[in-house]
């Protein structure tokens, strides 16, 4: 319960999905981190009732052996749950994964660290969180004009371009987002109907209009890129606060309820060695039962019966075939 009690305040604080709009198709992948630990939240409401459940009544051996078989996968399930976890956070295995990847598919924030550094800073004007996202410099936007690469200095929009659409402590620039320039416009005033955007396809346009002559072929994207992944599993602490904290309790979590479940399968297995037969459990209960009334003998032979004087007998034809009368 306590488990249960752990994953519920983190399903209150953290939203599901966030990143997502509707039914529109996008590369996005779904929220896989919060995906499972609704899983988990599952396998741990189960797990209480089962032993509410069982514990409550007499466990027989089959019991005990169905027991042990439910926290043996379940342990399993766990075990395989938190080394996902720990891959995707680039905790084990190799390169590739979610939150260690530095190629062209990673997330920006851990290509930024590959050429600049950790992530210190978010001030000022957003520090390291908000930077150029194409290679192969990616400059944070506090250094002027120059972040841009030559995109937009004559006339200014290199700031507000990174400010809008390359602040990488926001859900917005991993995916789905209200379109900055209509917000823009209606704070002024205007009439203006607020579209949904997302914000890698807009990157991807973006890219053929600078040209490569910023933004060198290597780095340059065939096909609309997909990080929002990269959110789910808060790969930056400093970026990602919330997201790197949660999924760090997660894993905790998952790790936590693998010990658990592990040691309850042991326990289980080791009571079902232990346990009798149902037959010969059934075949004790038979004989106590039997052997109760020829316990009670050595009570019986105290027990004295009280006289109760003479009966008279009732006259039975034949017996006094004259019908003599004395």
């Amino acid at each position: 319960m306590a488990a249960v009690a752990g994953y519920s305040v983190t399903f209150y604080l953290t939203n599901y999905n966030e990143i997502h709009y509707g039914d529109s198709a996008s590369y996005d992948m779904p929220d896989e981190p919060y995906t499972l630990a609704i899983v988990e939240c599952g396998l741990c409401v189960a797990t209480a009732l089962l032993s509410v459940i069982v514990y409550a009544g007499k466990t027989s051996k089959k019991v005990l052996f169905a027991l042990s078989m439910y926290f043996g996968v379940v342990s399993v399930a766990f075990g395989v749950f938190a080394l996902l976890r720990a891959s995707s956070l680039g905790l084990l295995g190799s390169d590739n994964s979610v939150c260690s990847d530095a190629s062209l598919s990673g997330c920006p924030t851990t290509r930024y660290e590959s050429i600049n550094g950790d992530i210190a800073f978010l001030s000022p004007d957003g520090g390291d969180c908000q930077f150029w996202f194409w290679g192969p410099d990616m400059k944070a936007r506090y250094s002027g004009p120059q972040a841009c690469n030559g995109y937009g200095e004559s006339n200014g929009a290199c700031g507000p371009l990174i400010e809008n659409y390359m602040d990488w402590t926001k859900a917005s620039s991993y995916g789905w987002r209200d379109d900055p320039s209509d917000i823009a416009s209606a704070s002024q005033g205007n009439i203006a109907t607020i579209d949904k955007i997302h914000n890698m396809k807009y990157l991807f346009n973006l890219q053929s209009a600078i040209g490569n002559v910023s933004i060198p072929g290597a780095y340059t994207y065939s096909k609309q890129p997909s990080i929002s992944s990269c959110w789910y599993w808060g790969c930056s602490e400093l970026c990602h606060p919330h997201r790197f904290r949660v999924n760090r309790w997660w894993l905790v979590s998952s790790v936590s309820m693998f010990a658990v479940h592990f040691l309850c399968t042991v326990i289980s297995i080791v009571k079902w060695r232990q346990s009798g037969s149902d037959d010969a459990s059934n075949y004790v209960k038979v004989k106590s039962a039997v052997s109760e009334p020829v316990e009670d003998l050595d009570d019986a032979e105290s027990f004295v019966v009280p006289e109760i004087g003479r009966r008279k007998r009732r006259l039975v034809q034949f017996q006094n075939p004259n019908r003599l009368q004395f």
